[in-house]
């Protein structure tokens, strides 16, 4: 997860400097990167997150109280006929990797292929933890322990 903060810009590294690892063969213990194999949905991210980050860093000062953070989650969208179909969906997905963390869940009746057909889409952002590290890359929910 970045984290922005209303001091100094960072010098910008280049276009393809930030783009996302994709999953590649594994030379001891560290993912290979090959720029030429980049997914077709890297841009639409780093846009994204680029544009975000100059939001972020175009703010006056915020109040010591406040914050903003620029997070590079990743957004699942599943979809169903009904509302029981997004969600079992996404219950699947969740099942079959049990290293994605789900941080939210937003469902929505939306317009489907064919006027006067509607589906449902639920949106699951989830995050999965540092291959190298071990260490979630986002924040994660803990309840308090019980005393």
């Amino acid at each position: 997860m970045a984290h922005s903060t209303n001091g100094t810009p960072r010098p910008d590294p280049g276009p393809g400097a930030h783009l996302p690892a994709t999953r590649r063969p594994v030379e001891d213990g560290v993912e290979l990167l090959h720029a030429d194999r980049t997914p077709p949905f890297a841009h639409d991210l780093v846009r994204s997150l680029d544009e975000a980050s100059q939001a972020v860093g175009a703010l006056d000062r915020l109040d010591p109280s406040s914050d903003v953070t620029v997070s590079a989650l990743t957004a699942l969208v599943c979809t169903g006929t009904t509302a029981a179909d997004a969600l079992q969906a996404a219950a699947d997905v969740t099942r079959k990797s049990p290293g994605l963390e789900p941080h939210s869940l937003s469902l929505a009746r939306v317009p489907g292929p064919v006027v006067g057909l509607w589906e449902y889409q639920l949106t699951m952002t989830v995050s999965s933890r540092d291959p190298q590290t071990g260490e979630d890359v986002a924040p994660v929910h803990h309840g308090e322990r019980l005393r």
